[in-house]
């Protein structure tokens, strides 16, 4: 009983990547017109043009570089100094 949360995780991952299978699925299959990342999922009709579209695209792939420079940042920081992870003592 030492795994704390670890068993529910792998449950909800797992529901999670078998709902997530379908649209991967269609995604491989060609004439599908399914573009990678697109789950179909827009209740709010933010990318309801184009151009809309472009700049959240643009905005996601920004954000996402400017993040794994963060985080790569503290772990080499945590490795430097030999202390603790950061934000975990």
């Amino acid at each position: 009983m030492g795994y704390g949360a670890m068993q529910q995780l792998f449950l909800w991952i797992s529901m999670f990547e078998i709902i997530s299978s379908v649209a991967v699925n269609q995604m491989v299959n060609e004439g599908s017109g399914r573009l990678p990342g697109d789950f179909g999922l827009d209740p709010l009709g933010y990318c309801a043009n184009e151009e809309a579209t472009k700049k959240y695209k643009l905005n996601e792939i920004v954000h996402c570089r400017l993040a794994m420079f963060a985080f790569s940042g503290m772990v080499t920081q945590a490795v430097l100094t030999q202390g603790p992870y950061p934000y975990f003592s």
